[in-house]
């Protein structure tokens, strides 16, 4: 017989990963094994895994790998039990050339679980006497795997055996299968799937629709391999089986066995042997949390299982499970799918019972708009009176904003807000409700507009409280000059409340404004408590109280509390997938993006960024975008550098002209002006950023940051020789960082300062630079640390610390490396450069030349020779452009030259010392020009 694949069936369809992707470790156990078997030693590998884990994606591509190295193949499955018998006699019965020849041979056996009694048999006899040169590649599900068979595998005591098992896929690799960038969509996937490559690739449409798509889950249409390999499984159940596994497809969430007999109408000891063999055939699986409980091996399986249903058949057993599932005195939610999909709508009842599960936290909330929608299409007209119709759309526009349907909402909100309604509690939660939508939607001053006819009126004390929430926090984004006053009052509305929950609202709320205003509060106490006591909160109760979490961790990022920020951010995230509260993704996502980006994860924060403008867009909240494009172009500055980071923020402010003033545009513009100055383009660049941060005052600067761009203002003014102005803002900064006591604040201010003495007392500024990077060290901030290394550094070669120099830059360069900065790198290069010229380790030529320039000179003249303008040279060199002509005009002087061209040539022809004995000279008489 000759040996051949063409021969033999091919594996079955399987997974069809393209590219193979996470498995690099068992291709290379396959290509070592593959040279050993050379020698004529068999050898066998098993590639175990779980359905979908591309156990026949794997065995294709080794496969390949023999044809393409000239070794024969034979593939069989155990599924087809001739099969395996023509491809056993082909070795041992028959033998081919090949194996008479003793040369390298590869048998392929997919699906050993599969395996019959005379397959094992079979493999028994195969094992016992491999003939030379086998390598034996088989795969198997090992929770379906039958005693036989591995003892029949066992049975090779000739053959050098490994096993590989197949993992579930990690984030990264997810994205690569996805063909998507590494971002929030893949790592949804990522847990939505478990990581395994089958159920991966049933998200993939929606996950390339964008992060909205991918959190709510399952795509209306499944890829048709996907659900070829479900029904692949499905197909080898008896009748009753399969029938049983459709009846309990109803229940995403499981159920119990009770409930499964219902459903199928079948006995309690007929029920549970079918559960049992579906359990044996692992399509069904123990619940781990609750050992009553079943469910499927996945919800891609369950879903397959549930579409095929008919539309007859499914609502019949919707209306049982929801019938049962009352009767033994479940919860509304756990039934109201049931109720919605029996098409029992029309009922008073039921209606109601829809209402009240869609009010439910956890519920997603795109169910819950399903069910509130069947509500209003089915339930009579006569049946929908005032009290439940005012409850429904209250219940939908809920839904909606938690869907991020926000417009959907508002119209619906204000019908509401118009018509008059039953009670004055419920006229103030729809007032509150829609200011919120306006707050979401990035319009903060249409929020805080709507909020204050209803401040000052006779209302009960949770409607006041839920109206003063609002307008502290909308008052905080559009800088009304009440807001401290409405953060002050929570603590009193919350305590007539009477409610836990209302405390730590305000205790969030306090936190959250404090970061803009000073609201006369004990910021690091209310901030602690608010922390412990939202930590405490269940997952159910944060979900229908969304906020908090997302209040808290720009709060906490703003005080400089960014691992914290992170954890909270992060359970926000999980939460709002969970229940697919969609509103708030955004501002989450633009939260990571501002924490990781300040502590360095640059990669980390540019995807971030990139999620949350995509959702943002989505959604149609213009301001969130510009936000989310200024927050993003920080990270690929510092990847990329602040020209390549310019086009990016300047699109963040495109239209921020045409929107009332708000912190959101007054955030982008700010960075934006900033990215502008570092990238070279400095007309107007100060008068711009002081616009941008509201006039002199800076109001509309949050207070936690009024040192920061205070001190950035002082840089760009020295940069511009307004020296009396750069002194003034610096002392603005100052004075703010004292007050808030916040070290990143601080430590920013010294830095400033740092750079301004940096030519009149290098000492000293090296002194501060050292403060600064020791406060960001604490801190984590990889990327502040870095630029006070890198003063520190420039200020020790001025006062002739060579050495420690060195050291400074040497660090830098490993924080440079860290977080894979390439400007960084540059800047360390470059500081490097001038740090061993200044010091004299310069070429022999220019050791003993006639001409004598100051090391500041020095500095100048190589930068200029090498083509920098006077605007490079002096951000090169921290000293404004001014100072360079001067410095210039003295060494066209010296040199006898009168131009660049001219100068750069005698450099070249001529030698030029760095040193010269007038040097400390000049410094102090700079010195003592400045002190005076």
């Amino acid at each position: 017989m000759n040996i051949s694949e063409e021969e033999f069936a091919p594996p079955p369809s399987g997974d069809p990963l393209d590219p193979l992707v996470g498995r690099n470790c068992a291709l290379d156990l396959f290509d070592r094994a593959l040279a050993g078997v050379r020698d004529g030693q068999p050898a066998m590998i098993e590639f175990v895994g779980d359905p979908g884990t591309g156990k026949t994606r794997l065995l294709r591509e080794v496969a390949a790998r023999a044809r393409r190295a000239g070794v024969p193949v034979l593939v069989a499955a155990g599924r087809d039990g001739q099969q395996v018998g023509q491809a056993i006699a082909a070795l041992t019965d028959e033998p081919s050339s090949a194996v008479r020849a003793g040369g390298p041979l590869l048998l392929l056996l997919d699906d050993l679980h599969a395996a019959s009694p005379d397959t094992a048999a079979l493999l028994r006899r195969l094992a016992q006497a491999p003939p030379p040169g086998l390598l034996w590649v088989s795969a198997y599900r090992p929770r379906q795997m039958p005693s036989r068979v591995t003892t029949a595998l066992a049975a090779g005591i000739h053959l050098s055996r490994r096993a590989v098992t197949l993992t579930p896929l990690d984030p990264a690799s997810v994205a690569t299968l996805l063909g998507l960038a590494e971002g929030r969509a893949a790592q949804r996937v990522h847990v939505l799937s478990g990581g395994v490559p089958r159920y991966v690739l049933a998200y993939r449409p929606g996950a390339l629709d964008g992060p909205v798509a991918a959190l709510r889950g399952l795509p209306a249409e499944l890829p048709v391999d996907v659900t070829g390999a479900v029904q692949l499984d499905l197909d080898a159940l008896t009748d009753e089986q399969r029938q049983m596994l459709e009846a309990v497809s109803v229940r995403p969430d499981g159920f119990e066995p009770a409930l499964a007999a219902a459903l199928a109408d079948r006995g309690p000891e007929v029920t549970s042997d079918l559960l049992d063999a579906l359990v044996a055939a692992d399509l069904l699986r123990t619940d781990p949390t609750e050992a009553s409980t079943l469910r499927f091996r996945h919800e891609v399986d369950r879903t397959v299982v549930y579409r095929s249903l008919s539309p007859g058949r499914r609502r019949r057993l919707h209306a049982t499970a929801a019938r049962v599932l009352r009767e033994l005195g479940h919860p509304v939610s756990r039934y109201a799918e049931h109720l919605s999909a029996s098409g029992q709508c029309a009922e008073p009842a039921t209606a109601d019972a829809l209402i009240e599960a869609a009010e439910s936290g956890l519920v997603p909330r795109l169910d819950a708009i399903r069910w509130l929608t069947n509500v209003q299409r089915l339930l009579p007209a006569a049946e929908v009176t005032e009290p439940r119709r005012t409850r429904l759309e209250f219940a939908m526009a809920d839904a909606l904003v938690g869907a991020g349907q926000l417009r959907q909402a508002r119209t619906l909100l204000q019908e509401l807000t118009r018509r008059p309604l039953a009670t004055c509690d419920q006229r103030l939660r729809a007032v509150a409700a829609r200011a919120r939508v306006e707050r979401l939607l990035g319009r903060p001053f249409d929020a805080y507009a709507l909020l204050l006819p209803h401040r000052d009126g006779r209302v009960e004390p949770h409607g006041q409280f839920l109206l003063t929430v609002e307008a502290a926090i909308a008052g905080a984004l559009c800088g009304a000059p009440d807001t401290a006053e409405h953060a002050r009052s929570l603590s009193v509305l919350a305590e007539r409340t009477g409610s836990a929950v209302c405390a730590t609202t305000a205790a969030v709320v306090q936190s959250f404004v404090a970061a803009y205003t000073d609201c006369g509060i004990r910021v690091q106490e209310t901030l602690d408590r608010a922390s412990s006591e939202v930590d405490a909160f269940a997952d159910t109760d944060l979900a229908r109280h969304p906020d908090l979490l997302a209040l808290l961790g720009w709060a906490e990022y703003f005080h400089e509390r960014e691992r914290s920020a992170l954890h909270h951010f992060d359970r926000a995230l999980d939460i709002c997938c969970r229940a697919g509260l969609v509103a708030l993704t955004p501002w989450l996502l633009l939260g990571r993006c501002a924490v990781t980006a300040r502590l360095g994860s640059l990669d980390r924060a540019r995807v971030e960024g990139e999620d949350a403008e995509e959702v943002a867009v989505a959604m149609g909240i213009d301001p969130m975008v510009a936000l989310a494009r200024a927050y993003r172009a920080i990270a690929v500055a510092w990847r990329s550098g602040p020209a390549a980071a310019r086009h990016l923020a300047d699109t963040a402010v495109l239209d921020a002209s045409t929107r009332r003033e708000n912190w959101y545009d007054g955030a982008s513009q700010r960075v934006s002006v900033r990215l502008r100055f570092l990238a070279g383009d400095r007309a107007g660049s100060t008068s711009t950023l002081l616009r941008a941060c509201g006039g002199d005052g800076l109001d509309q600067v949050e207070v936690t940051n009024r040192a920061c761009w205070a001190s950035a203002l002082a840089e760009m003014a020295h940069k511009a020789g307004r020296c009396d102005e750069a002194a003034r803002w610096l002392a603005v900064a100052e004075g703010y960082a004292e007050r808030l006591g916040l070290r990143g604040q601080s430590a920013l201010t010294r830095t400033a300062r740092a750079r301004l003495t940096l030519e009149v007392d290098p000492r000293c500024a090296a002194e501060l630079a050292a403060a600064a990077a020791d406060s960001f060290a604490s801190l984590g901030w990889r990327l502040e640390e870095a630029s006070a290394r890198l003063v520190r550094a420039r200020a020790l070669c001025e006062a002739r610390e060579w050495s420690a120099a060195e050291v400074e830059l040497a660090e830098t360069r490993r924080i440079a490396e860290l977080v894979d900065s390439p400007p960084l790198r540059r800047s360390v290069a470059g500081e490097q450069s001038r740090a061993a010229g200044a010091a004299g380790r310069l070429p022999a030529a220019a050791a003993g030349g006639e001409l004598t320039l100051t090391r500041r000179e020095w500095d100048i003249a190589r930068l200029v020779a090498a083509g920098a303008s006077n605007a490079e040279a002096a951000d090169q060199v921290y000293v404004t452009v001014k100072t360079v002509e001067a410095h210039l005009t003295r060494i066209f002087r010296k040199t006898g030259v009168s131009s660049r061209a001219g100068l750069a040539a005698l450099l070249v022809s001529r030698a030029v010392d760095p040193r010269s004995s007038t040097e400390d000279r000049g410094s102090a008489t700079r010195r003592a020009r400045f002190e005076g």
